[in-house]
């Protein structure tokens, strides 16, 4: 648990980055600020040389890095809580370990953005892609820059997605502790719903409005093994679908029927690729994980005594199967 206060805190997570975490790291130092700004980097008990790499800069730059160290893997929630249960600045900015920032002001024209406009809980920017080693297309369109957004904008599906890396936050949901929801999550099939920065981002606009900056201000590094773009399609689309089934359970009707046709959607999809790409219908057959996390799904959704196992058994594939013919007959 950490102690450091600062008026920002970057926060980083890794796990086996020990190719990309220089560039992270040295992405950050290099920002010219008058304010102070420190680093706190979780490592969930990395097999490769990251630690070392970490222990090094840490070494380097003792007042300005802390790192949170383990000896087990956690897992991505459980690694990232460490971070904010006990985060004491006014902002903070979130970055994977594999990704990295532009430029040497980009934190204090964030900051001086955020000060001056205190009824705005997010400042972001735009992010380019680096595939294959090359610099390709960015993440937000150029019409969606420079521009304000609220949670009506995300209702209304006019909020553009800005990555993780190009934000800054208004700590105001972790000041006084880490919400229940986070921790109640770890040990959870639901974990991935709060794990990255989405539920996050909405936990904060629903606070108050974020602003686009017209700039370019990080890169996101699409690599094998990346959270996100680094798993199979299956999971990404179970991921997706549990994602949308949390929220629905968390906002409830707060904002109508939002979620709820969100989660339907999201679910609709998932069953449909699975059947598509021919891991329930064909001859692919789910991952242990990827099991453990759709049979978990089913079950929640059922909200009945008599379950489908969660593991890869050969029972719980044939139910998955035949879920599968029944859905699609509908």
């Amino acid at each position: 648990m950490s102690n450091i206060t600062a008026k920002v805190i970057v926060a980083i997570t890794t796990y086996n980055l020990e190719d990309y975490i220089a560039s992270a790291l040295d992405s950050v130092l290099k920002q010219k600020t008058d304010f102070d700004y420190k680093i706190i980097v979780a490592d969930d008990a990395s097999t490769d040389n990251t630690v070392n790499i970490l222990k090094e800069y840490r070494s380097r730059f003792p007042e300005k890095i802390e790192l949170l160290l383990s000896e087990q893997n956690q897992g991505s929630l459980k690694n990232s809580n460490r971070i904010f249960r006990n985060l004491k600045s006014e902002y903070f900015s979130f970055l994977d370990g594999d990704d990295y920032w532009l430029g040497e002001t980009r934190l204090q024209e964030q900051v001086d953005f955020m000060d001056s406009h205190k009824e705005y809980m997010l400042c972001g920017g735009n992010t380019q892609y680096l595939r294959n080693g090359n610099l390709a297309e960015y993440v937000v369109p150029d019409n969606k820059l420079g521009k304000s957004y609220t949670f009506e904008s995300y209702l209304n599906g006019e909020l553009p997605f800005v990555h993780t890396s190009a934000l800054l936050v208004r700590n105001i949901i972790f000041s006084d502790g880490l919400p229940e929801c986070f921790s109640e999550a770890e040990n959870t099939f639901e974990n991935c719903a709060l794990r990255g920065e989405d539920f996050r981002r909405l936990l904060h606009l629903e606070r108050g409005p974020i602003y686009i900056l017209n700039q370019t201000v990080s890169v996101y590094r699409i690599h094998a093994n990346g959270m996100w773009q680094g798993i199979s399609s299956a999971k990404r689309s179970i991921e997706t679908a549990i994602g949308y089934h949390y929220y629905s359970k968390y906002f409830g009707t707060k904002y109508g029927s939002f979620f709820s046709d969100k989660a339907s959607a999201a679910y609709r999809t998932m069953m449909i690729n699975l059947a598509t790409d021919n891991h329930l219908l064909g001859h692919y057959e789910l991952n242990e994980n990827e099991t453990y996390l759709l049979t978990s799904l089913l079950n929640d959704l059922a909200g009945s005594d008599k379950k489908i196992p969660s593991n890869n058994s050969p029972f719980a594939s044939k139910c998955l199967k035949l879920f599968c013919r029944v859905f699609l007959a509908r």
